[in-house]
């Protein structure tokens, strides 16, 4: 009697080579999501830009005056409503985005800061018999910095993504929005 082997893979060869493939999948999976602080300023300046283009066009669509908070470590979207502006809570896409530790946002409107250090607290034409808005109030209907109107326009913009490596490097990465409601990673001169 003669034996003939058959030519193929038993199972516990493919079952090796199935485990073999899921380490080399993972390992790459978890080498790209520690890419760096680099990394992670990216993907929340895409998050922002992803974000203020839907809204951007929900403004169109609705024509409705919408706006921009931004904070040193946040920004919101705000609408207006009632003489007032309101902050957005229902929608989770939408709500106040805190930023990761160690990233500082910091917004340039159509080429000046947005504060500058000459700049007094009072002004001359402050009447005193006008009643501030207490801080509960300034939190509760903010004043946006970036405005986005109904014809898909908007407030011109930088917004620098800023953290600090370990290594004590700086790490910047700028949105850019123009009048036209075009949003940029980056300047488009670059």
């Amino acid at each position: 009697m003669h034996f003939r082997r058959h030519a193929g893979f038993t199972l516990l060869e493919v079952l090796l080579v199935a485990l073999l493939m899921g380490l080399v999948a993972s390992a790459v999976t978890i080498s790209m999501s520690a890419a760096g602080p680099e990394q992670a300023l990216n993907k929340q300046a895409q998050r922002f830009i992803s974000a203020t283009e839907m809204v951007l066009d929900e403004s169109v669509l609705s024509g409705q005056f919408i706006g921009i908070v931004i904070d040193e470590d946040q920004y919101q979207f705000v609408f207006y409503r009632e003489g007032k502006w309101m902050a957005v809570e229902q929608d989770r896409l939408l709500a106040t985005r805190e930023m990761d530790p160690g990233i500082v946002l910091d917004v340039v409107i159509d080429g000046m800061p947005l504060t500058q250090e000459d700049e007094q607290d009072e002004s001359w034409f402050d009447e005193p018999f006008i009643d501030e808005e207490s801080e509960e109030d300034k939190k509760k209907h903010p004043e946006p910095q970036i405005l986005l109107f109904p014809s898909g326009e908007m407030t011109p913009f930088e917004l620098n993504f800023t953290t600090v490596t370990d290594e004590l490097k700086r790490i910047n990465v700028l949105v850019v929005g123009d009048a036209l409601g075009r949003l940029t990673l980056g300047r488009v001169d670059e």
